[in-house]
């Protein structure tokens, strides 16, 4: 019976070969998006799962309470994490780790960059379950300089030999570090990634900045892990007398309060609401967004299907007849029915697995991801095939089976066996509710794309493009460099400074004049062509002249200072840090020195001379260039480096590419979204085919007597246009508010956004009725065209 059954299916998918196309390709498209979604989402939801004691695994963050001013960050000071293992039995282990850094290892005489590197306590290979495949667990980063490396990173060295043991070169070549552990490369699900890890101990022995107060050096993260079942919300009230014992003490009285929380590991990639992670972190709503539109394209697919089976029932309809009165039963054909729908699934899911493979690279380009089809567990690809290809396959074939087997002989052989109550309303709805997901998601595609657009066409504040930083150790070697650039012609203005936009920020408390208690502050120092190079612009006042000690008590602070400070006239107002008062002597415009995704935060510029003896933080040598290509100003730059400073590193980085790289996510994000949505509403379109031409073919002999009374071929597809572009204006009324709502929540994350466009609204509905309108009138034309004679020749 069921090689009967699939002889049959293989017959009608030969001779309707152009509906079962119609159908593969609909399916086949819809399944391979949701498995690359299922892809994606099982990759995020399995990020550091893979850890034994995930569960019990915190990061320590710091909540800052300045009365009208929050700061919310993951990192600590060095001390945190020993003194909570020390104070609290709760505590069964911690590990502490620098933010990740780019350090150059010497080798022969040449060096290489390696990018991602941290310093870590030995507790590491303890805490987390990465494999150490050499070296020991505890001791591998114990003693002072060190060094674990990864499997990669091993054979890159030494292709020849065994990396362990083996003596390598850091930084400006003169700490030598040595290899105590081979670590399997991380995993990609895990939202540490490392090349090297160096130990914690090298840095106590040769940092010069506090490292044992609580409230100094605040560079640092912190994991806890923590006894099983421990209840975490009551474990942060039990910190808070040690809190205040080790730091609040400091501030009592000024409004101002540091409080610990313990945020969940597993949750870090998902939802960390902090902006310092080091990999893309908070995809929870991409994990939604995504997993949204994969049933969206499921659904819509599946109703085409059973429009476009319902459609070509026609064709089908003596056959059917011809077996109920040969002796077939409603509960056979349903069989055979059920079956053709499970072949189709089963074959579209074999397309889909191909669609999957080719689509797979522009997937991960746009997510900048390494996702694999077979990387899956083998029960989760079982799951996804039973799912697509037989309970997916029975929902869809459930209503043509029901349908197409309750045809009456003697109806079909009078061409009456469209008339069925019920059935029109049932495909009324689902073409209602395709309309309603295929307006909302242009609505929602327009919308991303004006936003990331917005991020590049917003106004900094400062001119980016022509504008590199080259980064210098320490001051001699800035000023050097700056001085040999005199030479070129196209170096337009130049500039010494700690900090550059859109790079590294440092913060520190201050108590601006009248302004109790005080407020967070970004704070860096530059000297007197800072701003020239920049691009920025003066408000009032004036900028820093000299830099000796008669500018070293002033200070240059921009608008949004000014506004938190509740200064009106702040020329000559005065802020103190630490005992020390600078007056203000100048205001400049607000310019977004962190990326778009933070709101402008106060900020001070002392001069360069000025500058604290303990800054551990680089020198940015800041290049304005023009008239010249940027590839060969770096060459030119590079060049000049290794000339005056050949035993150092030239590292740089373009202020214009840092911005591009910042916006990439959201930018390959509008991409992919408008991929998956451009398909939902593709495979949409295919179920108004199907509709149009079930509706064209049900009234053609209506058709016919209407041109026999007089009516023109417009007026008639007019009427039957008509009857799809109500439910168009209907699903508009639902669709609209829907996708504004959803969008409105959306841009709301976005520390700048663009306001809610209302024209999406008028073209997301135009767009419809025009492709509804061209899909339409091309099925109904045809019968339209038809002779009456030939029509109603049956009559």
């Amino acid at each position: 019976m069921i090689i009967h059954y699939l002889l049959t299916a293989i017959k009608h998918f030969r001779t309707q070969w152009s509906f079962s196309m119609i159908n593969l390709f609909g399916l086949a498209t819809a399944m391979a998006v949701c498995l690359l979604i299922v892809l994606y989402v099982y990759r995020e939801l399995s990020y550091d799962r893979f850890h034994a004691e995930a569960d019990n695994i915190y990061r320590v963050s710091v909540h800052f309470d300045m009365q009208d001013n929050e700061i919310y960050e993951n990192w600590t000071s060095p001390p945190m994490g020993p003194d909570l293992l020390e104070a609290f039995p709760e505590v069964i282990n911690q590990v502490r780790l620098s933010g990740r850094q780019a350090v150059n290892l010497w080798q022969d005489g040449s060096f290489r960059t390696i990018n991602r590197t941290y310093f870590a306590d030995n507790t590491f290979f303890e805490i987390f379950c990465f494999d150490l495949l050499h070296g020991h667990p505890v001791k591998a980063l114990a003693e002072p300089y060190s060094l674990v490396v990864t499997e990669s990173l091993a054979k890159q060295l030494f292709p020849e030999g065994d990396a362990l043991g083996k003596v390598v070169r850091l930084d400006d070549g003169e700490r030598h570090y040595v290899i105590t552990g081979v670590a399997a490369d991380s995993p990609p699900n895990s939202h540490i990634q490392f090349d090297m890890l160096r130990s914690f101990s090298t840095l106590m022995e040769e940092s010069r900045s506090n490292m044992t107060s609580w409230g100094a050096n605040m560079g640092f993260q912190t994991y806890l892990l923590m006894a099983e079942g421990i209840d975490i919300l009551q474990f942060e009230k039990k910190t808070e007398p040690l809190t205040y014992e080790k730091l609040n003490y400091q501030f009592e009285g000024m409004g101002v309060h540091l409080t610990l929380h313990y945020f969940p590991m597993k949750d870090i990639r998902l939802r960390s609401p902090f902006s310092s992670e080091a990999e893309e972190a908070g995809t929870i709503w991409k994990v939604w967004l995504f997993s949204t539109v994969a049933l969206f394209v499921l659904f819509i697919a599946g109703f085409n299907y059973v429009n476009l089976c319902v459609a070509m029932s026609g064709k089908r309809a003596k056959e059917i007849g011809v077996r109920k009165v040969l002796g077939a039963n409603r509960a056979s054909l349903r069989k055979q029915l059920y079956f053709e729908t499970l072949f189709f699934t089963t074959l579209s899911f074999a397309c889909a697995i191909l669609l999957v493979e080719l689509m797979l690279p522009f997937f991960n380009g746009m997510l900048n991801t390494t996702l694999e089809l077979f990387s899956m567990p083998w029960w989760l690809f079982l799951f996804v095939f039973l799912f697509f290809a037989g309970f997916f396959g029975f929902l869809a074939g459930m209503y043509p089976a029901w349908y197409m087997s309750s045809f009456q002989p003697v109806k079909i052989m009078k061409g009456e066996f469209w008339s069925r109550p019920g059935s029109f309303q049932l495909k009324s709805l689902l073409m209602f509710l395709q309309f309603i997901i295929s307006m909302a998601l242009i609505i929602c595609t327009l919308v991303v794309f004006l936003q990331v657009r917005y991020f590049y066409t917003k106004d900094l504040g400062f001119e980016p493009e022509g504008l590199i930083a080259v980064r210098a150790e320490n001051r001699e070697d800035a000023d050097l460099f700056h001085q040999v650039m005199d030479a070129y012609p196209w170096v337009v203005s130049k500039s010494i400074s700690t900090s550059f936009p859109i790079g590294a920020s440092y913060m520190e408390g201050i108590l601006p004049e009248g302004a109790e208690p005080g407020f967070l502050a970004h704070r860096f120092w530059a000297d007197l062509n800072y701003f020239e190079t920049l691009g920025g612009s003066l408000k009032e006042g004036r900028l820093f002249t000299r830099e000796d000690g008669l500018e070293t008590s002033n200070v240059i602070v921009n608008e949004t200072l000014v506004k938190k400070a509740g200064w009106t006239s702040p020329l000559g107002k005065t802020i103190d840090r630490s005992g020390i008062t600078y007056t203000v002597t100048g205001v400049v415009h607000d310019y977004h020195f962190r990326s778009l995704h933070h709101e402008i935060e106060p900020r001070m510029m002392n001069v360069l001379g000025a500058r604290p003896a303990h800054f551990t933080h680089p020198f940015w040598l800041l290049i304005r260039y023009e008239g010249v290509h940027g590839g060969d100003v770096i060459l030119a730059l590079q060049e000049e480096w290794t000339s005056v400073l050949p035993d150092k590193t030239f590292y740089y980085t373009s202020v214009s590419q840092l911005l591009d790289q910042q916006f990439a996510n959201e930018r390959n994000f509008g991409w992919l979204f408008f991929t998956f949505a451009t398909v939902a509403i593709i495979i949409a379109m295919l179920g108004v085919l199907g509709l149009s031409s079930f509706a064209a073919q049900k009234s053609q002999k209506e058709s016919a007597i209407r041109k026999v009374m007089g009516a023109s071929v417009r007026n008639i597809l007019f009427r039957m246009s008509g009857a799809f572009l109500k439910w168009v204006v209907l699903a508009s009324i639902v669709a609209l508010p829907l996708a504004y709502w959803y969008m409105e929540k959306w841009l709301a994350g976005f520390a700048y956004a663009v306001p809610f466009p209302y024209w999406t609204m008028v073209v997301s509905v135009v767009a419809m009725v025009m492709v509804v309108l061209a899909v339409v009138t091309s099925q109904s034309i045809r019968a339209v065209r038809k002779n009456p004679a030939d029509v109603l020749k049956a009559e």
